[in-house]
């Protein structure tokens, strides 16, 4: 049954989820208000925020301030030895403790280890489930929740749009992990982000037909997974794709 007039689900893909902030932009400037969302990684904690009743300004204030978005601090780790003590401490400022407290309904995507798969999180403990979202394998630690380890949701499905698709007239879908053809592998990382990418590609194709609105900005893929200062370039680019997009589907649609 679609209780919802509009949906929108947000993809992980680290700093350049700073697009998705871009995407509410335009929506609010066409007065498009989703009434559900769904995100997995970075799209958790944009979408936690969306859900939280936050506007896109509020939310670019939050990326610029040194305190809050740029979460991911990486000086100095061990690889798969990172805790979300830092990431926790910014979500409890920003969010409340459960789902039932926030504004919009909201459904967070997170692949369980421990029963190789995909769950769902939509009720209960608000940060676990976030933290869960987000937890990069070789980077974070997995988060246990009720006997249960966590890791980051793009593993299985990066953009989460079947878990509100059958509650939603209209989807729309952001999806900020385009894959640029001919780019410079030059080290690790970038070889580590490469292969991760092209793995959830396929996980991300079903998911697409089910959007009525799919954003995908194609140079959102140039940039760093961890450039955290790319706030304005990120955001600029989801703004225009998605007036882009809105204006000719959306709006011709009603």
């Amino acid at each position: 049954m679609k209780n919802y007039e509009v949906g929108l689900t947000l993809s992980g893909g680290g700093a350049r989820g700073y697009a998705h902030i871009g995407v509410l932009k335009a929506m609010e400037e066409f007065k498009i208000k989703p009434n559900i969302v769904s995100g997995t990684s970075m799209g958790a904690i944009i979408g936690s925020l969306i859900a939280n009743g936050y506007t896109s300004e509020e939310i670019i204030d939050f990326a610029q301030h040194p305190n809050y978005l740029k979460i991911f601090d990486f000086k100095g780790f061990k690889l798969g030895l990172s805790t979300h003590k830092r990431v926790r401490s910014i979500l409890n400022e920003l969010l409340p403790d459960d789902f039932e407290s926030l504004k919009l309904p909201l459904r967070i995507s997170a692949t369980n280890l421990s029963k190789a798969q995909l769950e769902v999180f939509s009720s209960g403990p608000l940060i676990d489930a976030v933290l869960a979202s987000i937890s990069i394998p070789v980077i974070f630690k997995p988060v246990e929740i009720k006997g249960n380890f966590y890791a980051d949701g793009g593993l299985v499905q990066n953009l989460p749009a079947d878990s509100i698709r059958d509650e939603c007239k209209t989807l729309i879908g952001s999806h900020v992990n385009h894959i640029p053809l001919n780019v410079e592998i030059s080290n690790t990382f970038k070889i580590i982000d490469r292969c991760i990418r092209i793995a959830i590609f396929n996980t991300v194709q079903s998911q697409i037909k089910l959007c009525d609105i799919f954003i995908d900005p194609l140079k959102g893929g140039q940039f760093d997974v961890l450039n955290f200062k790319a706030v304005k370039e990120l955001v600029d680019l989801g703004y225009n794709s998605a007036i882009k997009e809105i204006k000719n589907k959306y709006l011709n649609r009603n």
